[in-house]
């Protein structure tokens, strides 16, 4: 994206949200061992006979199937390992069946048939007293209230390319029907590739929460919400993240913003200009006509804040001086952490590390709708949709201090197809370009052809160093580039070795 953009939506390595998996109308389990649910068995004096009809499927080979059971019997034990197709077992019981069955490498999922329940609170105070103190019967799988449920398991899973996990997992699908001679059917299959993705995002929070480190484990979080993982484990692992603490200069503190990012200390470079290096491996270079694809467009734009925020500005103030200011009022508003390090730079976002345009806003708009810096953004995202034709996606304010912040070389990331690292937030659709208004101290943009598997430029030899472009991005300036440049090119903020003030670049990933 921006010169700026980051890790978090920038940099080649995505983190699209992945779909909400619905397995034939199952609940997904969460990876780990189930424990019996805490009800009762029947009284064998209350209670008529049980039978069930156990009905295994597997389309897995050499599948192997536990069964334990704390009350009833199985009449014959199953085969070791499972036949492809279908298993039939008769369960049998005096009073209640109750137990749980596992496959090889899945969590274990309870069962119980005729298992004496006492009502829910709700239920007693809604009951006549009689009624209330009664015990009922009740068939389930996973939990006293579900009839069908939904285990998976796999082995540690690899994430490839964007979001799909290479790597095999099991599903094992249970369903129980109701009454004293129940039907319990078990299909036993390979997961899915949206159910492997799921795990592989279950695998990760797990890692994260086992490590115990709080930027990562709150990453992980936000993205186990976006892709549907189950809430026990999000909550468990959300009440992990509020015994932690984030590392010191993991996050500028609002001491170091009120000192650091000061209008004031503001620097602007004299005679700062374009400079072009060419690769020097060989004069008929194909990277040195500055283009690889027809279309490609990359142009810096000169006062762009000023045209953006007019009529929004009061006229006797300078429109990049007003949304800086704004925007570091609206940082030291925000609770402490939310401008945290994102590689060489630092981000304003949300406490869940969100970027899309509703949750910038929301946070620079967190006490008073009507701010200065929420106006700014507004303005920006309006101005940006209407004088480009896009429609923005994705929001993401980079602070930098001074001469030591930095971006490293990049992508932005236009399709979940990309990644956007291990600790990537965000939900990506297919995009089209970027728009980036620089606010505050003059920074290079450091533009480079790049030859891989995306681009169309061809090296010239393995020499090949391909051609660099510096372009100067002064206060109030825009940056704005489509996919065919972004595809054949990446861009990045270097460190400066001379002194440097503070800097804000809003970066807008549009559709």
């Amino acid at each position: 994206m921006d010169p700026d953009c980051s890790a978090e939506f920038m940099d080649e390595a995505v983190d699209a949200a992945a779909p909400d998996l619905k397995s034939d109308e199952f609940d997904v389990q969460p990876l780990q061992v189930l424990k019996l649910p805490p009800v009762r068995s029947a009284s064998r004096k209350a209670v008529t006979r049980c039978r069930a009809s156990l009905t295994v499927t597997s389309e897995v080979a050499d599948a192997e199937l536990t069964l334990e059971l704390l009350e009833g019997e199985i009449l014959e034990a199953f085969p070791v390992p499972l036949p492809l197709g279908e298993t039939v077992r008769q369960l049998r019981s005096s009073g209640a069946i109750l137990g749980q069955l596992s496959v090889s490498g899945v969590p274990p999922v309870p069962f119980g048939v005729q298992v004496e329940v006492r009502p829910s609170a709700a239920a007693v105070s809604s009951s006549t007293p009689l009624v209330s103190n009664a015990l009922s019967r009740r068939n389930f799988v996973a939990s006293e209230l579900r009839t069908r449920s939904v285990a998976m398991g796999a082995e540690e899973l690899k994430v490839s390319n964007g979001l799909n996990a290479a790597g095999e997992g099991t599903v094992v699908e249970v369903a129980v029907t109701e009454g004293h001679e129940a039907a319990l059917t078990v299909k036993i299959r390979q997961a899915k590739k949206k159910e492997l993705n799921k795990l592989a995002q279950q695998q990760a929070l797990r890692l994260a929460m086992e490590r115990g480190r709080y930027s990562s484990l709150l990453a992980q979080i936000a993205r186990s919400k976006s892709r549907k993982v189950e809430a026990s484990l999000i909550d468990e692992a959300s009440r992990m993240l509020k015994t932690l603490q984030p590392k010191d200069g993991s996050f500028m503190t609002h001491k170091e913003l009120g000192h650091l990012m000061k209008w004031s200390k503001a620097t602007s470079p004299d005679g700062a200009c374009e400079v072009v290096q060419p690769c020097d491996s060989s004069a008929d270079c194909p990277c040195n006509r500055g283009y690889a694809s027809p279309g490609e467009l990359c142009d810096v734009i000169n006062d762009a804040v000023t045209d953006a925020l007019r009529g929004v500005v009061p006229s006797h103030l300078s429109a990049d001086e007003w949304l800086f200011k704004a925007l570091v009022k609206a940082a030291l508003m925000a609770p402490e952490g939310c401008v945290w390090k994102s590689g060489g730079k630092f981000l304003l976002t949300n406490e869940e590390r969100n970027q899309s345009a509703t949750a910038i806003v929301g946070v620079l708009e967190r006490e008073n709708q009507e701010t200065d810096a929420g106006k700014g953004i507004r303005a920006l995202v309006d101005y940006t949709e209407q004088h480009y034709g896009y429609r923005v996606t994705a929001v993401q304010l980079n602070f930098h201090p001074n001469q030591k912040s930095s971006h490293k070389q990049h992508r932005d990331i236009y399709g979940a197809g990309q990644k956007g690292g291990i600790n990537c937030t965000c939900s990506f659709m297919k995009c089209t370009g970027t728009v980036c208004y620089s606010l505050g101290s003059s920074r290079q943009v450091l533009c480079e052809t790049i030859a891989d598997s995306r681009s169309k430029y061809e090296t010239c030899g393995e020499d090949c160093a391909g051609m660099k472009t510096y372009k100067w991005m002064h206060s109030g300036s825009a940056m704005h580039f489509n996919a065919p440049w972004n595809n054949n090119h990446t861009h990045g903020i270097p460190p400066m070795d001379d002194p440097c003030g503070p800097r804000i670049s809003v970066a807008l990933l549009c559709a």
